[in-house]
Parts: structure tokens; sequence; C-alpha cells
């Protein structure tokens, strides 16, 4: 799908296509464990090359323990999101 062709209007505030999702797992303790869904975008209306990607990660349990990274590539962006969901989980699980 060609996303240029669609047309944008006043309305039109976010516009990001999914480049890959996966499930991970991180483990610290047997108290501190969480499974995230984390998700890579493009966004499509980004003039800035080094925030062309953002990455989400929510555990599936608890959706509040989550992660946001923006990068310059999808890998980069997946890499820092994963490093800031170890942090919310230790952080939610008082690590």
């Amino acid at each position: 799908m060609e996303w240029s062709r669609i047309p944008r209007s006043e309305n039109l505030v976010e516009l990001a296509a999914l480049v890959s999702e996966a499930d991970i797992v991180l483990e610290f303790s047997q108290t501190v464990r969480g499974w995230f869904r984390v998700s890579i975008f493009e966004d499509l209306q980004s003039t800035d090359p080094d925030g062309r990607f953002f990455a989400r990660a929510a555990e599936k349990d608890d959706p509040a323990v989550q992660a946001v990274a923006t990068a310059s590539t999808p890998e980069e962006a997946a890499t820092q999101c994963i490093r800031e969901a170890g942090v919310s989980l230790r952080r939610a699980r008082g690590r």
C-alpha cells in the first residue's frame, strides 16, 4: 500500500505504518517477569530522520507497564524500547 496516496486532511493528526511486531519475555527474577508485545511503527508524517521510527511495548498482563522509544531505524527503536520496558517492569514490580 502506498500511504503517500492517501489525501491528508486537517483532521488527520497521526499517520503511522506497522513495520513489525513481536512478543518478548523479560525476566529478572521469579517475581520480576513480564510478557510484552513490542510494535514498531514508521511515522509517515515525520520530517525528522532521527525520529522516523517509534516502538511501543505493553505488558500483556498489565498494560499500564509500558515503554515507548523513537529512533532513526526500526531496530534501534526496538532496542531502546525493550531496554525501557525492562526499566518499567522493574519499577512496577518494586525492584
